[in-house]
């Protein structure tokens, strides 16, 4: 298993993710990472999807590289 930490980017913050999840692989990173954001934006109302407009999910391996970028995406209710 390997540690990767799923940190949140928006304007000029950074949301750090300090403790991790042990994983599989990165497919399994990147698909828990697509897990996350969807519960992120499941879990705001309307206006706070909207204040999330332009945040990007970081997923990054032990080592601190990025290993993926996405976009939290509002796809409506």
């Amino acid at each position: 298993m390997l540690r990767y930490y799923f940190f949140c980017e928006h304007e000029a913050a950074l949301i750090p993710d300090m403790e991790g999840m042990d994983l599989k692989d990165e497919p399994a990173a990147l698909a828990q990472a697509m897990v996350a954001a969807g519960e992120i934006m499941r879990s705001n109302s309307l206006a706070g999807r909207e204040a999330l407009v332009g945040t990007i999910m970081l997923v990054k391996d032990n080592a601190g590289a990025t290993l993926f970028r996405m976009p939290l995406i509002d796809h409506g209710e």
